[in-house]
């Protein structure tokens, strides 16, 4: 009888140690399922931001930086992610026919804005002008720095046509130590 009850103690013994084990393994299965979960969300995240800047390169090289501006328009998204901001020039002055193409105001994000603002400023914005020649533009605009205000020194932006996108954008690119071939 003896040898019974402790058999049946063991058992029991067993079991417990086995169902504790059971629910260490499902804990460790849910955790791991939740990961997982989260990374597949931020690769979605990251998938997205890939695919839209793709679509700006694809539209710099074929010089549709109207593409871009609306895009960043009507989604936040795309605004965040981009690498500039792209707004539609406003030209105030209508007693002369607007030149075609209009050049479009390009204002660099961070984390390079310190780099472009430097030689920028220096070089077409000292003396309030831009860098197609003649004076800045007055338009009010959203910077990339969130401000709005006139295109001057202080808001570092680029006049760029479509043609000119167009033209520049392919070629071979230095990217952190290897080649790329935009074309």
């Amino acid at each position: 009888m003896e040898q019974e009850i402790v058999k049946e103690g063991v058992a029991l013994a067993e079991k417990e140690a086995r169902e504790k084990q059971v629910e260490t393994v499902k804990k460790i299965v849910q955790k791991t399922l939740e990961k997982i979960d989260e990374l597949n969300k931020r690769i979605d995240e990251l998938q997205e931001e890939r695919k839209i800047l793709k679509m700006d390169l694809e539209d710099l090289k074929d010089g549709k930086l109207g593409r871009i501006q609306e895009r960043q328009v009507k989604d936040e998204k795309a605004r965040q992610t981009s690498v500039v901001i792209i707004e539609r020039e406003v030209i105030r002055d209508h007693s002369y026919p607007v030149p075609y193409p209009v050049p479009y105001p390009v204002y660099p994000k961070n984390p390079w804005y310190d780099l472009w603002t430097a030689k920028w400023n220096t070089v077409y914005f000292s003396a309030g002008t831009s860098p197609m020649g003649g004076t800045a533009v007055g338009s009010s605009i959203s910077n990339a720095m969130g401000g709005s205000g006139p295109l001057t020194a202080g808001s570092a932006g680029m006049l760029i046509n479509c043609s000119v996108a167009k033209d520049a954008a392919p070629g071979a690119y230095d990217v952190e130590g290897h080649v790329v071939n935009f074309r």
